[in-house]
């Protein structure tokens, strides 16, 4: 009588010691991969709608720059030389504004937001190949607007300033958690 259960213990015991324990994962880690994923998902929509159809991103970017257009110019309505920068300014994202250039951006927004979205998903699974994805996707984030638009328009070089900020920033907070991938 006395046998059963302790045979109970012994086999628990044995168990306990033969099991792999599951590496744990940070909650700051769980929080930045949830935020890329979600964030990739909304950008490879946008995306997937700049690629089936590039004139209505043009008509956005089109209205958004009117808009900053007469913001700018109420700001520097006495300065004539900053009148002329805006102008210049303007001009330079009109002409870069075209269905073939948010067509190609949209490409490869969509490919940089796919990889991205596999790495974050893969480092959520504590993998650090995610994390070689995720770099990749952003490092085409970055070149791409370059390419697309030319490194001496403002448009490409904003796009590019911001894709390359936020993702220096998450990579080193990924970076930070890599001890904890396998």
């Amino acid at each position: 009588m006395f046998l059963l259960p302790l045979n109970k213990f012994k086999k628990m015991v044995d168990q306990d010691q033969n099991s792999d324990l599951s590496p744990v994962r940070p909650r700051f880690l769980t929080i930045l991969c949830y935020l890329t994923i979600f964030a990739s998902t909304y950008m490879i929509f946008s995306a997937i709608s700049g690629l089936s159809d590039p004139e209505i991103t043009v008509k956005a970017m089109t209205n958004s720059m009117e808009s900053w257009e007469t913001v700018l110019q109420d700001a520097v309505k006495n300065d004539p030389s900053g009148q002329s920068k805006v102008d210049q300014l303007m001009s330079d994202i009109a002409a870069s504004n075209t269905s073939s250039n948010m067509r190609d951006n949209s490409f490869f927004s969509l490919v940089s937001n796919l990889l991205t979205f596999i790495g974050a998903f893969l480092m959520l699974r504590l993998k650090k190949n995610g994390l070689r994805l995720y770099v990749l996707g952003c490092v085409i984030a970055v070149v791409a607007p370059v390419l697309v638009f030319g490194s001496d328009n403002i448009m490409g070089f904003s796009l590019a300033l911001m894709a390359g900020l936020s993702g220096a920033l998450f990579v080193l907070l990924y970076a930070l958690k890599m001890k904890y991938m396998e």
